[in-house]
């Protein structure tokens, strides 16, 4: 791997990859930001290269060229319309990334999965009988991510498999276990999922696994309530 070229993120400018964006911002890495709609001017972080990007129709191949690795937190956000019909981000948009990194002599992928693409002992049961459901196509979309990657000939590749995620401040006490959450674990704090993926790639970690990371927090974060108000349900 190329070890002084920038780190392509595509998703900058969501949640996880905002806190990704300032990790590497804050341990001087080089970074080609990719984003469907960009931040405002006064928004971005210095010395970062932001392009405007739609991965499911644009051509990226020379925008990766030289770049040391890709991170993937592109992510479809829930609601009705995309419970029944999510976009193809995680299978045509991966898709295309790879196909982009292959003409472009990259080889080395972290992307943003969900740990419940498989069964979790950890997550309640109420989860698992409500929200879960709710999520099927999404969570088959990732499952086909994965194992696209898994398929996928000379390339490097760590899928991170956070719990439901949580906005709030990075922690650093998450807990990371291949493939399952650890015990006691059901959410996962976008910067800690960010801190993760970012790891991976600068520590070459995780290739080829599936790590699953979370943390237990405070019960009001944790129930049922909480995860209702989060998607906006009554």
């Amino acid at each position: 791997m190329n070890s002084t070229g920038p780190i392509a993120v595509f998703g900058a400018g969501g949640a996880t990859g905002t806190h990704l964006l300032r990790f590497a911002h804050a341990r001087e890495q080089v970074i080609r930001a990719f984003e469907h709609n960009l931040p405002p001017e006064d928004e971005r972080l210095e010395g970062i290269e932001y392009i405007q990007c739609d991965v499911l129709q644009d051509e990226i191949t020379e925008q990766l060229r030289g770049c040391r690795a890709v991170v993937s937190t592109l992510g479809v956000a829930f609601g009705p319309s995309a419970a029944v019909d999510p976009p193809p981000l995680y299978t045509q948009g991966t898709q295309n990334i790879l196909n982009a990194m292959k003409d472009a002599d990259v080889d080395r992928i972290a992307v943003m999965s969900a740990a419940f693409v498989a069964e979790q002992p950890s997550v309640p049961a109420w989860f698992k009988m409500t929200v879960r459901p709710a999520l099927a196509k999404i969570l088959e979309q990732m499952r086909e991510m994965e194992a696209m990657l898994e398929r996928e000939a000379g390339i490097k590749w760590t899928a991170v498999r956070p719990g439901w995620l949580l906005d709030l401040p990075f922690s650093g006490e998450a807990l990371v276990a291949n493939e399952e959450l650890p015990e006691g674990c059901f959410r996962c704090r976008h910067a800690d999922a960010a801190n993760l993926l970012l790891r991976s790639i600068l520590d070459e970690d995780w290739v080829g696994a599936k790590p699953a990371i979370g943390k237990p927090e405070a019960g009001e974060h944790e129930s049922l309530l909480a995860i209702k108000s989060e998607l906006g349900i009554e």
